[in-house]
């Protein structure tokens, strides 16, 4: 909690706290769903906190569904700066290799890459539906959860999940991915 001291007024300290502990856990949650490793979670937090303490003038205007939303992208979006950069630095000894089936190799090599293809593709949507698709598909949250958490209709979660789908197909076979 030593990012509390970026804050200006004791108010915004007590709000700052009561906001670390309403949501940390949450926050938590999906770091770890992405990481699935401890520490590493536990950092993507914590650089969530330090920048909601840099930006925390700007949740003064939020309610409490969007700023639930808000510090999830943040912990979705610190998680994934340390999955890339922990995946940039990956040593010999942590590729895989089953010596009685070598085509597994192939395989998991290949799921990587376009793991790491379609998340770049979800990364250049706008946000309104590049942030619906990583809170359904990478957070695994509900249509109403998602909802809930970004202040509109379950509808419209599915209409932006629709569209979403729509622009990553047209953008995989650009690509070339598919036909």
């Amino acid at each position: 909690m030593m990012f509390v001291w970026m804050l200006e007024t004791p108010q915004q300290r007590k709000n700052f706290e009561a906001i670390y502990q309403a949501h940390k856990d949450i926050m938590y949650a999906h770091a770890y769903s992405i990481l699935k490793d401890v520490p590493s979670a536990e950092d993507a937090v914590s650089d969530s906190f330090v920048s909601l303490a840099r930006n925390f003038s700007k949740t003064d205007t939020m309610d409490c569904n969007q700023l639930r939303s808000y510090l999830i992208i943040i912990a979705r979006n610190a998680a994934f700066k340390i999955y890339n950069k922990r995946k940039r630095e990956i040593s010999t000894e942590d590729v895989y290799f089953d010596t009685e089936n070598p085509d597994n190799f192939t395989l998991h090599t290949e799921r990587q890459e376009l793991y790491q293809t379609l998340f770049g593709l979800i990364r250049q949507l706008d946000p309104k539906y590049g942030d619906v698709v990583m809170l359904r598909y990478y957070c695994e949250m509900r249509e109403k959860d998602i909802a809930d958490s970004l202040g509109i209709s379950v509808e419209n979660v599915k209409v932006r999940l629709h569209r979403a789908k729509a622009l990553l197909k047209k953008m995989l076979k650009e690509g070339g991915y598919c036909d």
